[in-house]
């Protein structure tokens, strides 16, 4: 079955791009070439050339698709995500032959064979997604997730395995753009209006197809999940997010045209350690205030207690 992989990515994530194709590349060699898509507003050829130069020979076809997004200028992004994450609202039309394509946001590293999940049954399903790791706080607590659309269950956009031919005739991007006019500023822009538009009609993957646990060491687990993304913005080369994968992450960037120069290591690694320290004078003065609020607590109540045992009995 025909699937290409789908990204969507503005010049800024390059480096991520890259390593993205290189982690799916060396992880699915009896699939070379890997038919990959990349939307974008423009990339500019000399950063094509890069790209492409990150891959091994012969294992991934690029083809690089400009995108209008002004219609989507008007709705919310957040820091980390920029106006070209709402690209995948137009791939029923950009792909009017195609049956299915395979959605990946450019910062994931893929681990694993990704031919089980492109070959995937959905059983009638327009999409096939994983549950967002911040789900069960969500259901737990409504009230703290103000603007989060109430589903029965909240998927993570991040990987999506898409029925085209369902989307067009159930409308889903039409019902998702809707829901965006109607809440423009939707904490977290198009995943919230596609979990409207997909309420009850999307399959739940399973967690090693969209893995969001960066708290966890990659490289200790007893099974690598086949596609690891890295969600919000503690990303693991961003010095500031002090992650405990950005070794494993950079292992892959090394393998790419972006890789690491000597002083962006050494700059990097200020940065980390600033951070670290910076952190813990943070967590050590909060960790203080919390004992010295206790002991006053205890104190309180003791004196309470001693004041309440010196009164008669009535």
């Amino acid at each position: 079955m025909s699937c290409p992989l789908v990204f969507a990515c503005d010049a800024g994530y390059a480096p991520h791009l890259a390593t993205a194709l290189r982690s799916a590349a060396e992880s699915n060699r009896t699939a070379w070439p890997l038919e990959c898509h990349v939307l974008s507003e423009g990339i500019p050829e000399p950063v094509q050339a890069r790209i492409h130069a990150s891959l091994p020979a012969g294992s991934v076809t690029i083809r690089w698709t400009k995108v209008d997004l002004a219609p989507f200028r008007r709705f919310a992004t957040m820091d980390h995500i920029t106006p070209v994450t709402y690209a995948r609202l137009l791939l029923p039309e950009l792909f009017a032959g195609t049956p299915r394509v395979l959605y990946l946001d450019a910062d994931i590293l893929v681990l694993g064979d990704l031919g089980p999940l492109r070959e995937m049954d959905l059983g009638g399903a327009a999409t096939g997604a994983v549950l967002d790791e911040m789900d069960g706080r969500i259901q737990a607590q409504p009230s703290r997730h103000a603007g989060i659309p109430r589903v029965r269950a909240y998927f993570n956009a991040g990987v999506l395995l898409i029925d085209l031919e369902r989307w067009r005739t159930e409308g889903i991007a039409a019902r998702a753009l809707d829901y965006l006019a109607a809440h423009p500023d939707s904490p977290y822009s198009d995943q919230d209006a596609l979990n409207v538009a997909c309420e009850g009609r999307w399959l739940d993957l399973g967690p090693r197809w969209n893995y969001q646990h960066d708290d966890r060491l990659l490289g200790e687990l007893p099974e690598p999940p086949a596609i690891v993304h890295f969600v919000s913005r503690e990303k693991p080369w961003r010095p500031a997010s002090l992650s405990r994968n950005a070794g494993f992450y950079d292992a892959f960037r090394s393998r790419t045209a972006f890789a690491r120069t000597r002083p962006e290591r050494m700059r990097d690694g200020i940065a980390w350690g600033w951070h670290l320290s910076r952190r813990a004078w943070r967590y050590g003065l909060l960790r203080a205030l919390r004992g010295r609020l206790a002991r006053g607590t205890s104190r309180r109540e003791g004196g309470s207690a001693a004041r309440t045992a010196g009164r008669p009995g009535l």
